[in-house]
Parts: structure tokens; C-alpha cells; sequence
């Protein structure tokens, strides 16, 4: 039985495009999250938060999960943005913080470069 994990995720600077492409990513690689804010920073540039408990696939680490999220919404919007994830399983206080780089950014897509997002 797999573990129900919390996730907040924040994703910027994002185009109004690019946070729907990166919505769809996460939706394709997990779940449509059941809170999503758009904040507006400047001209035409947002930061994307979203935030949903659910479980990950079965034998999955919340390591390897944030992997793949990162290289969904990465591939998705075809650019590197910056990532932040914060997850816990459900039932603890405190989650893990993951900052999504660019140097993770080269790193995990050397991984992920050749599948498909969709």
C-alpha cells in the first residue's frame, strides 16, 4: 500500500501559458491538484502554487517523485523554471523541502531527456 503524501509546490517565473502547460504536467504525471493560486509578479510573469494530498505510485520515493514532477513541468514548458516542493506524508508535521535549481535542472533532465510528457 502506498503512502498519501502532502504537496505544496511553487513554480515562477511562469507566463500565464507556462502555468497552464505546467498545471497540465502535474495533472499527466500525478493528480490535478485541488488548490492552485496564480500570483501575478510583474507584466505577463506569475508564480504558480499549487497544493494537494494524495497518494504517490506504488514503491515510489517523495525523491524520485519530485524528480519526476520537476522533469514533467520542465519538459511541459519546454524551459527551466524554478521549482519548490514541500512534501510530507500525511500524517507528519513537517515535510521535506526541495529546491528545483538549475543545476538540478541539467542533473535530473539528463535523466528524463528522452521521454515523453505525455
Amino acid at each position: 500500500m502506498s503512502t498519501t503524501y502532502r504537496l505544496q509546490l511553487g513554480v515562477s517565473p511562469i507566463s500565464p501559458t507556462e502555468a497552464e502547460r505546467a498545471l497540465l504536467a502535474i495533472k499527466r504525471a500525478w493528480c490535478m491538484p485541488s488548490w492552485v493560486r496564480k500570483q501575478t509578479l510583474g507584466d505577463q510573469v506569475l508564480l504558480l502554487e499549487v497544493r494537494h494530498e494524495a497518494e504517490l505510485k506504488v514503491g515510489e520515493s517523495a525523491d524520485w517523485f519530485v524528480e519526476r514532477i520537476g522533469a514533467a513541468i520542465w519538459q511541459e514548458t519546454g524551459r527551466f523554471v524554478r521549482i519548490s516542493v514541500d512534501i510530507a506524508p500525511h500524517e507528519a508535521p513537517d515535510g521535506r523541502i526541495y529546491i528545483l535549481d538549475e543545476p538540478a535542472y541539467w542533473r535530473i533532465m539528463q535523466s528524463f531527456r528522452l521521454s515523453s510528457p505525455r
